[in-house]
């Protein structure tokens, strides 16, 4: 779990670095409009290719053994949506102008149409990269097609100055990622139909989540739409990457990890529910401190790392942080019913998720048609639903309120500690960059010693810490071991040499 963790965390990580260096050039070389037209067209793009969302990968990682006709049906219904959808998104193009009243977007869309089209013909093999564990693989397949879209963006942004950088960014990237799936997976995928029926048995709930997840997601910039104008999409659009990419970049990864994981030990409940309570502390963890630390320094974080064109997302970044915080912590419920075979669960839960989203977000946006107002009832919906999610969790796995108790409060207590040296700092020192190191530094520093110190207080549990701790004394241990080889290479008194005379032993 650490190990696969480890590469997928790299993944987004090496991605995010890629996104955040890209950002803070993209953010003076690009008004915020440009970025709200690209944002209004990928909501148009991303809601029809959410139906691409049929989970054919997760239904082969579930099996135990699936066969060539597995994966040459999930390619191939890969194959026909893609084509279909790429059509739908073409003729959908005309919405930018119905309802977000962006004509710029309507031409941006059709371009967009053929990489929803690619998109269905990528290797269908690249699933074994998750299904064997194969992490290291994965790190590829994701990265390279970022660096390569990262320089290109770049290099379009220089030459022409508007959002059709971006999209030439978006274009570059999917192209990459189909030519690279081929190379890294020897597997070549032709067209059958044989196995649809037993795949699709799985994935239709699959489906059904993933169509709920992108909704949740798009609630409130569909609510923002209604009212505002490009230039306001922009700026919250920027506002929730920057707010949420601390706590994404590193809990997502950790949960899409669960899923082939957990599917190893399907039969045996109590290592599962182990599993599973041990994968939660790893995330209210990572959200707890990111999200807080996020919150305590927005204001500096948005002067150093977007600039000066973006003030009016400085009051957005602390109330987003903290809800995008609670729905990391959330989402390790969905692998957790997928893996025992009750995706339906999940997708019930995900959709119950969108309709209170809805009834929270869209009556306060079309109220006070006010993007503060839109994240705060954003936090509040975070803040109402995560103990319902947890409660019907409980009942599947068995899990009591202790188990919750022992789970969140060590993570809190910390990011208390946390907070206070923080605002300290804040207090003390002027803004700028070298107020935002010394908050982040401190802040990790105060949160990591008040954690491990609880640990130890506790007695040690097993835990996140005792993992850590033991990798670093096998680190220390080789550390030492290499030193004393090297000595013994040195002297001459090392076991490495025969002797003259005699068979060697």
């Amino acid at each position: 779990m650490v190990k696969g963790s480890a590469w997928t965390v790299s993944v987004r990580w090496a991605a995010r670095a890629l996104g955040l260096v890209s950002t803070i050039f993209l953010a003076r070389l690009l008004m915020p409009r440009d970025f709200g037209i690209v944002t209004i067209a990928m909501i148009v793009v991303g809601t029809v290719e959410i139906f691409n969302q049929t989970g054919q990968h997760l239904a082969i990682i579930r099996h135990p053994a699936p066969t060539r006709a597995h994966y040459d049906a999930a390619w191939t219904i890969f194959i026909l949506l893609s084509t279909i959808l790429g059509a739908a998104v073409f003729l959908a193009a005309p919405m930018t102008e119905i309802y977000f009243h962006e004509p710029r977007a309507l031409p941006v869309v059709r371009i967009l149409a053929l990489k929803t089209f690619l998109s269905g013909f990528e290797n269908i093999g690249i699933v074994d990269f998750r299904r064997d564990l194969k992490f290291h693989r994965q790190f590829l397949y994701q990265v390279v097609p970022s660096f390569i879209s990262f320089f290109v963006t770049l290099a379009a942004a220089f030459a022409l100055r508007n959002y059709w950088a971006l999209v030439i960014g978006i274009m570059t990237q999917q192209v990459a990622s189909l030519l690279l799936s081929y190379v890294l997976s020897p597997f070549r995928p032709r067209l059958s139909l044989a196995k649809v029926g037993e795949l699709w048995s799985f994935s239709i709930w699959t489906f059904l989540k993933s169509i709920g997840t992108y909704l949740s997601s798009q609630v409130d910039k569909l609510a923002i739409g209604g009212f505002a104008g490009a230039a306001a999409m922009g700026r919250y659009e920027v506002a929730v990457d920057v707010s949420s990419s601390p706590s994404q970049e590193v809990n997502a990864p950790m949960i899409s990890v669960l899923f082939p994981v957990m599917a190893k030990t399907l039969h045996d409940r109590e290592k599962l529910k182990e599993l599973y309570l041990t994968v939660l502390y790893w995330s209210v963890l990572i959200c707890s401190s990111t999200s807080i630390g996020v919150a305590l320094v927005a204001s500096d974080l948005v002067d150093v790392v977007l600039g000066p064109q973006w003030p009016d997302v400085k009051p957005l970044m602390p109330w987003l942080s903290i809800a995008y915080g609670l729905t990391g912590i959330v989402w390790s419920i969905y692998p957790a019913f997928d893996v025992i075979g009750k995706p339906r669960v999940s997708a019930r839960l995900q959709w119950t998720t969108v309709a209170l989203l809805c009834c929270c977000v869209v009556p306060v946006a079309l109220t006070y048609k006010s993007l503060q107002a839109v994240v705060e009832a954003r936090l509040a919906f975070a803040l109402i639903t995560a103990p319902v999610m947890f409660r019907v969790l409980a009942k599947e796995f068995d899990l009591r309120r202790r188990d919750f108790l022992n789970v969140f409060w060590r993570p809190l207590v910390a990011s208390l500690a946390m907070t206070g040296v923080v605002s300290g700092i804040e207090h003390i020192m002027t803004g700028g960059i070298l107020r935002l190191f010394v908050s982040v530094a401190t802040g990790a520093l105060a949160y990591i010693a008040a954690i491990m110190a609880i640990w130890g207080l506790g007695g040690r549990p097993d835990g996140p810490e005792k993992t850590l701790w033991h990798l670093l004394s096998r680190r220390r241990a080789k550390a030492a071991a290499e030193g004393a080889f090297s000595q013994d290479l040195e002297s001459g008194e090392g076991l490495l040499h025969t002797p003259s005379a005699g068979p060697p032993s």
